[in-house]
């Protein structure tokens, strides 16, 4: 008859099985979420995650300049708040504006690292907008049918004058708002992206 474990020996095997668990759990748990990211982005961004990113040639998104050329050139390299107007800048759209300007405010000492862009169809007037007027940090050029395409995709569905697009420095599109959004919650965003990036 083979001899029951003793009390402490059966709490010495309980503790060694307590200690591999805690050392396997983790590492399983890394694995886990690597495969299926969509369940860490659902909780830790308020915009919505592009899966994979999407990248956009700065050469098609600037393709048709309205704004200066060194302005155009200030794109680059940097982290990109981008609206696309449907038509002219009305209410909707002026008032999608204002909310990026006020979170590329909030970024404080991050400011240089932070540019808005606004795409307009080809051929609006942007003299007679007076949205557009005033707003010396907003970079203009018009939209092309490639980019427009390219954020259609990535939001599944067509670009509309509430909607915001935030491209990283290399020109990926990481991140998109729809409308009604909590500037607060794209500027967390943005924060948590600026302190952990290098580049931009």
């Amino acid at each position: 008859m083979t001899p029951r474990p003793h009390p402490s020996q059966w709490r010495s095997r309980a503790v060694i099985v307590i200690i591999a668990l805690l050392a396997v759990i983790p590492f399983v748990l890394a694995w886990y979420y690597a495969k299926h990211p969509e369940l860490i982005a659902s909780r830790s961004n308020y915009g919505r995650l592009v899966l994979p990113p999407r990248p956009i040639d700065p050469a098609g998104l600037l393709k048709n300049p309205v704004s200066p050329p060194e302005a155009l050139a200030g794109i680059k390299g940097r982290w990109v708040l981008l609206h696309v107007a449907s038509g002219g800048c009305g209410a909707v759209c002026a008032d999608t504006l204002h909310k990026t300007h006020q979170v590329r405010l909030m970024v404080n000492k991050d400011i240089a690292r932070v540019k808005r862009l606004l795409l307009l169809p080809a051929g609006t007037p942007v003299q007679a907008d007076a949205a557009l007027r005033g707003d010396d940090d907003l970079v203009v050029a018009g939209a092309s049918e490639a980019v427009a395409r390219i954020l259609a995709e990535a939001a599944e569905g067509p670009v509309a004058d509430d909607r915001v697009y935030l491209l990283d420095p290399l020109g990926n599109l990481v991140l998109w708002y729809t409308g009604g959004f909590d500037p607060y919650g794209l500027l967390k965003d943005l924060k948590h992206l600026l302190k952990a990036s290098q580049i931009g």
